[in-house]
């Protein structure tokens, strides 16, 4: 902030005798620059400084004193809903008005003494405006004679149930990753289609769309999962990495992927409003910023009201998602009414709601918070930080510890009993070779022909799967279970099923020619007949072009009649 000379050198001079008039000042000189220097020397004098305040309201004492007590400065806009406006004069209306006799506010009491500045500055990636006081008449002052009002969420009685803040999320991002290696996902109108959610929801520990569509875009935003239009692949390199990482470290990571992503915007997934792509635009890492800094402020390991918690945050930080304080120009609707909620007066709606959505939301989902319920109440009202929430805020708490797994179960029909605390990798590793059955209170797989099918094609060996399965069962796998694996794998090849398309030649010549020309030939595979030959089913495309660049025309049959 500015100094008290670099202050006073923005103001005209008849603003500098409103000011000199109110601490006693005569000046000797008419020039700005000298009559600044005789204002400064007086107003730095700690006798003058202590009549001056003598003098002042209580009001403004409260105000100057709230200034202090928030480092000297304050946004203006939370400036002036306590101290009031500084009304807008020019050099003739100040000399004729002279407001500084009659201050139509405490702001303007503090103004017209020179006790307060406005400047500007950049918070948060954004240019505010501040009301301040000068950084060399600061140190000058007395101590404030208020206290500010601590940050106090009231706390919450015990609920009468809970919904417990877990890891449980890297489990499904597991279950996401193993369906993407499959070729399961896929996405539509730049979302999961709805073949994949209900696939993913019958796997997910919590089948809430909502949460599930957040730690899909969880997984994309930690470079998990490559996704391109419709296509989503597994990104083998990182996720191999992560899925090889201690749980905890596992959790940590998705916690900070949510806490950097560009890309989820917050405030456009709360169910009760409805953002409006009109020109405007927030910014959605700062404002989960803010929001984490409010959570880190609540005491860990004791149920608080959630309610308590948005009055709390409109009492002290109303503005944390609005470091400018505009209030009005982000266009927001009601999603019931279809309302415009624009304005300051809409705060609980709009910034408020976003609140409670990221305690009862992201915070919860990521294993945060934990969420407690009144009795009879379908909506949480208490929030409570977990061991891993603490960590993730860099709180005091209980050191984070994995618990170790059990052995995997596996019984003669080849079912297999994997522990939640298991390794992800392994998990990741047993649906690449068995079939999903359950996933709570633990998973279940279960090898079928269908399921060694697609892992002897995807060219794991037998060798490969009775290591790994002796491996996570600690050397118990039954007999009678490698005996039916090993059954079902020597029958794999007996046969081949082959996708394929045919190419049919009206004469022998014609596909004798097709086999000389020399950018054909080359997709022409086995020769059935004379007049017919393979291709195969990824050629499609490229066949088609070069016989139209060759002049042949193709008729094209889709299926036989």
């Amino acid at each position: 902030m500015k100094t008290l000379q670099e202050c006073l050198a923005d103001h005209d001079t008849t603003l500098l005798r409103a000011i000199a008039e109110r601490w006693g000042i005569d000046y000797s000189t008419n020039q700005q620059p000298e009559m600044i220097q005789e204002l400064v020397a007086a107003m730095l004098q700690p006798e003058a400084i202590h009549e001056t305040l003598e003098w002042l309201t209580g009001e403004e004492r409260t105000i100057l004193d709230t200034l202090v007590i928030n480092g000297g400065r304050m946004r203006i806009h939370r400036f002036e809903q306590q101290a009031g406006q500084i009304r807008r004069f020019g050099p003739g209306s100040l000399a004729r008005e002279a407001p500084w006799r009659s201050p139509a506010s405490a702001a303007e009491g503090l103004w017209y003494r020179g006790l307060i500045a406005r400047g500007f500055a950049e918070e948060a990636d954004t240019v505010v405006e501040f009301a301040f006081v000068p950084s060399d008449l600061r140190p000058l002052l007395p101590p404030p004679q208020i206290v500010q009002d601590p940050f106090e969420v009231p706390s919450a009685p015990d609920p009468h149930s809970m919904r417990l803040g877990t890891p449980a999320a890297i489990d499904d991002v597991c279950t996401i990753l193993s369906l993407a290696y499959s070729g399961t996902l896929s996405r539509h109108d730049g979302q999961l289609s709805e073949t994949a959610m209900t696939t993913l929801q019958a796997q997910a520990l919590d089948p809430d769309p909502a949460r599930l569509a957040f730690l899909f875009d969880l997984a994309r935003s930690a470079s998990l999962l490559r996704v391109q239009g419709r296509m989503v692949q597994m990104a083998r390199e990182q996720a191999r990495g992560w899925l090889q990482e201690e749980r905890a470290r596992q959790l940590r990571v998705l916690q900070e992927a949510w806490r950097g992503n560009v890309d989820w915007n917050d405030l456009w997934h709360v169910p009760s409003i409805r953002c409006e792509p009109t020109g405007w635009h927030n910014d959605p890492v700062a404002g989960r910023a803010a929001v984490l800094d409010l959570v880190r402020r609540c005491p860990p390991d004791t149920w608080l009201s959630i309610p308590g918690f948005v009055e709390a945050v409109k009492d002290q930080a109303a503005d944390y998602l609005r470091p400018d304080g505009d209030f009005e120009s982000w266009y927001i609707r009601d999603s019931r009414s279809n309302e415009f909620v624009m304005g300051f007066e809409h705060w609980e709606r709009v910034e408020g709601a976003l609140l409670t959505y990221c305690l009862t939301g992201p915070l919860y989902w990521l294993g945060i918070v934990s969420l407690g319920y009144p009795e009879g109440w379908e909506k949480p009202a208490a929030f409570r930080i977990t061991v891993w929430g603490a960590a993730f805020l860099g709180l005091p708490f209980a050191s984070l510890q994995d618990l170790p797994p059990q052995p995997a179960s596996i019984t003669p029909t080849a079912a297999i009993t994997i522990d939640r605390e298991a390794s992800l990798y392994d998990r990741f590793q047993l649906a690449r070779i068995a079939e999903w059955q359950q996933s709570d209170p633990a998973y279940v797989y279960a090898i079928t022909p269908v399921s060694l099918e697609q892992a002897l094609g995807s060219g794991v060996q037998l060798e490969q799967m009775e290591r790994f399965l002796n491996r996570i069962s600690q050397d118990t796998v039954p007999e009678q279970a490698l005996e039916r694996i090993r059954s079902w794998t020597s029958r794999y090849g007996i046969v081949r099923l082959r996708r394929a398309v045919l190419l049919e030649a009206r004469s022998p010549q014609t596909m004798s020619e097709l086999r000389r020309h020399g950018r054909i030939k080359g997709y022409l595979r086995q020769s059935l007949s004379p007049t017919m030959s393979l291709v195969r089913a990824s050629d499609w495309d490229a066949l088609r072009n070069e016989l139209h660049r060759a002049g042949y025309l193709p008729e094209i049959i889709e299926h036989s009649s």
